[in-house]
């Protein structure tokens, strides 16, 4: 994951730097994706939006790395957490001044943001932020289809977030799908320097049972 990740992030970035087909492609494609929303949707685009800025993520993070620590005792997922998401987002502050894309212009028409958009910090929080949860959740689940409703709860909340910023005229898609690589390889990272990678052993429920 974490190879695949850095390989795509990586030729996301090439292409913008040299001005490759893939930036050339960003504005039509936000062009269309804005021409399907409608009044409802954008109020619903901003909700979302709102929900998953810098701030709220942060509060979330903190809040649920405290559950780990108080409720589960579990000290590992609780620094698993705090180091994906805190971090990871320092990282993505970086990456947006390295390459210092600017936002989408819509004629002023598009979300006012105040800093570069390449890569989408509120995708790159929002991957790292339930990326972890559900790196958690699985570690503790057996059945096939409940760990299937996880990760597809999980990438489904990601990709909503990432709608919202291209239809706000917030980001371009390649701002969002940048910003899941990035941090997607920044999560694997932290899943193998913390060993949260590892699933989780089954507790032995009888007291001669040490298989």
């Amino acid at each position: 994951m974490f190879a695949l990740s850095v390989a795509v992030f990586a030729a996301l970035a090439l292409d913008l730097v040299l001005g490759g087909p893939v930036s050339s492609f960003d504005r039509a494609a936000s062009e269309w994706l804005r021409g399907f929303a409608g009044p409802a949707t954008m109020r619903t685009m901003t909700l979302v939006s709102a929900l998953h800025a810098p701030r709220p993520i942060l509060v979330a993070t903190l809040v649920l790395a405290a559950l780990l620590l108080i409720w589960r005792r579990d000290r590992r997922g609780a620094v698993f957490v705090l180091l994906s998401v805190i971090p990871g987002a320092i990282l993505n502050a970086l990456l947006k001044r390295a390459f210092e894309r600017p936002r989408p212009d819509f004629g002023g028409l598009g979300h006012t943001a105040g800093d570069f958009a390449f890569p989408s910090g509120h995708v790159a929080n929002s991957t790292l932020f339930y990326g972890s949860l559900a790196l958690l959740l699985l570690r503790h689940l057996d059945s096939r289809a409940a760990r299937r409703g996880v990760v597809g709860a999980a990438v489904a909340l990601v990709v909503l977030v990432g709608a919202s910023r291209i239809v706000l005229g917030a980001h371009y898609p390649g701002d969002v799908i940048a910003a899941m690589a990035e941090a997607l390889a920044w999560l694997a990272l932290c899943a193998w320097a913390t060993g949260m990678a590892r699933r989780s052993q089954p507790v032995c429920r009888r007291a001669g049972d040490y298989r």
